[in-house]
């Protein structure tokens, strides 16, 4: 029993012709001596697939030429074209490479811009945390501070109050405890007083009688 492995194809092998239905007529102008090209034709399995659509495929003028050649120069032809074909395809293929490559490159700059963008954000979130907790810190340091400054006004108006119920007289007239009225001054303590009275003054020497009265001696006689 054969295999896979042992068969073999034959490119040449042509199927039995059939007339084409107009949906398989692959160009109306591409006529070969066996009739219409259709899309089941192969130009690599047929050469005169081949010469038919090399002949087409040309200028009205090249087909004028070409019309005088024989089918082996008109395949030699299609060689040449098909090989520069090739070439131009090559040449589309490098630049394709190249324009891949460009592509890659920007996929990876834009993959960079994309983990930078990922990394901004992720910084831009921190900021705003720490921007919202700064504001909250902020804000809870000015509700003390306002209430402290309430808490010291109303200390304030207790000391006030305070201050006038002990210290001043009140608007009814009636004397503060432990203080004088107004009108009398305060009496002092006795020890200052007596600390602060000066002694009286040391009478004026009476002179003495021996210089007052004059003596028998000294004295001048008075008439009598």
């Amino acid at each position: 029993m054969s295999g896979p492995s042992d068969r073999r194809f034959d490119l040449n092998l042509v199927e039995e012709a059939a007339p084409p239905s107009p949906d398989n007529i692959w160009l109306p102008s591409f006529v070969s001596p066996t009739g219409l090209l259709t899309v089941g034709d192969s130009v690599m399995k047929n050469d005169m697939t081949a010469a038919v659509v090399a002949r087409n495929i040309l200028t009205p003028k090249d087909n004028r030429l070409l019309s005088k050649w024989s089918d082996e120069l008109a395949i030699k032809d299609s060689l040449a074209l098909s090989v520069q074909c090739a070439g131009s395809v090559s040449n589309m293929a490098q630049r394709l490479f190249a324009r891949t490559r460009q592509v890659e490159s920007l996929a990876a700059e834009v993959m960079s811009l994309k983990q930078e963008i990922r990394w901004l954000k992720h910084e831009n979130k921190q900021l705003h945390r720490l921007a919202y907790d700064y504001a909250t810190n902020m804000k809870r340091k000015l509700d003390q501070m306002k209430e402290s400054d309430g808490q010291v006004l109303l200390d304030h108006q207790r000391f006030v109050g305070l201050f006038q119920r002990h210290l001043l007289p009140s608007s009814s007239g009636a004397v503060p405890r432990n203080e004088a009225p107004n009108d009398q001054p305060l009496m002092p303590h006795p020890s200052r007083v007596l600390s602060r009275v000066e002694a009286p003054n040391d009478p004026p020497p009476v002179p003495s009688l021996s210089g007052a009265l004059p003596t028998a001696e000294t004295s001048p006689k008075q008439p009598l």
